[in-house]
């Protein structure tokens, strides 16, 4: 797990550092603090062979279309857009192993000779192709240094891979603006279900729904599969027909337990759950995140998950659970975290500080 993070000229931070990470975080804090961006790039991190990295991180923001050039692809990713301002994103673990992601931009330039035939003439034509790369280095306390280059051309992205590996630890993230598609959970469901390991999932939801008796994957007729709920009233009901809340939860808990030893980053967690049962929400996730050995990193800006989150999570997890409050330094434009254990924020809220 991760234990201290930095983030070097990624989107809106400079020079950003976490220390005190545990298994639970939450971190808040006002629009543009960059709440969202600790979890993209910490992602980004782990999303590694991936052609779609950026692609990605643009589609949750709610991009879905892009030209082919640098300052679309490329330079949304850097501090102020400056394709010069190398990014460099560090993690240590509980095993104090330190590992850093360097992104820099090349632009290559490389010749293209054509042999050409006309009237029985032989002739040459030379032509300089245009691309433009991202050249990525891991460089890890533990390991051989890995080259990564994500490169645009005409056709579109793709990615070299030198000496590269995938990231060790699985990770998977929830984007606030974007909905995992009912056929996704059906399927991470079905495998859990080969496993023997349905159950897991409907004693959790039970805590939200006491009336749930079991889950199917039922097929449909174009060819996709979608959940289906038994709630005792005579037939099943397709799982998104319960409301937001019960759909957000089922997905939290899927990705959690394929996720297992991994980390999972949720982007305003409280979407779709109303207040009042975000208590049993975070009861199940802390859970879940201890019988999986999962870690959470979650955004919210909202005072009813936070009172919801000192109420729902077990006492085995409170010494695990961290709040960071993310505020902007205007002198500096420089992003500062507040860290607030279980105990402190507890305190803080009940004197009524705002703390959002």
């Amino acid at each position: 797990m991760i234990n201290s993070l930095s983030i070097h000229n990624f989107k809106g931070l400079s020079d950003f550092t976490l220390q005190d990470v545990s298994q639970i975080n939450l971190l808040g804090g006002k629009n543009n603090a960059g709440k969202t961006t600790v979890l993209e790039a910490l992602f980004m991190f782990h999303d590694r062979l991936n052609p779609n990295m950026l692609l990605r991180q643009y589609n949750w923001r709610g991009v879905n279309e892009l030209a082919l050039n640098p300052d679309s692809a490329f330079a949304p990713i850097f501090k102020n857009f400056n394709l010069e301002n190398k990014i460099e994103i560090s993690t240590t673990n509980e095993k104090k192993f330190h590992e850093t992601m360097i992104i820099s931009y090349k632009e290559n330039n490389n010749k293209s000779i054509k042999m050409k035939s006309n009237d029985g003439q032989i002739r040459t034509d030379e032509n300089i192709i245009h691309s433009h790369a991202l050249e990525i280095k891991y460089k890890s306390s533990t390991a051989k240094e890995q080259h990564v280059n994500l490169v645009l051309e005409n056709n579109g992205l793709s990615l070299n891979a030198i000496n590269a590996r995938s990231s060790e630890t699985p990770a998977a993230f929830l984007a606030s603006k974007t909905h995992t598609h009912p056929n996704e959970n059906a399927i991470r469901f079905g495998e859990l279900d080969i496993k023997g390991q349905a159950d897991v999932i409907i004693d959790f939801l039970k805590i939200m729904e006491p009336r749930l008796t079991s889950l199917s994957s039922i097929a449909l007729s174009n060819g996709t599969s979608m959940l289906y709920a038994n709630i005792g009233i005579g037939t099943k009901v397709p799982i998104s027909y319960m409301g937001d809340g019960i759909s957000r939860l089922l997905t939290i808990l899927l990705t959690i337990v394929s996720t297992k030893n991994g980390i999972v980053f949720i982007d305003e967690i409280e979407n779709g759950i109303h207040y009042s049962v975000i208590p049993k929400v975070w009861q199940v996730i802390s859970t879940a995140a201890l019988t999986y050995n999962c870690q959470i990193f979650a955004t919210t800006h909202s005072y009813e998950c936070l009172n919801g989150a000192l109420e729902g999570i077990g006492n085995e997890m409170k010494e695990k659970f961290r709040y960071f409050r993310i505020e902007r330094s205007k002198e500096e434009d420089k992003a500062v975290p507040k860290t607030f254990h279980y105990e402190v924020l507890k305190s803080a809220i009940d004197r009524g500080w705002e703390v959002r």
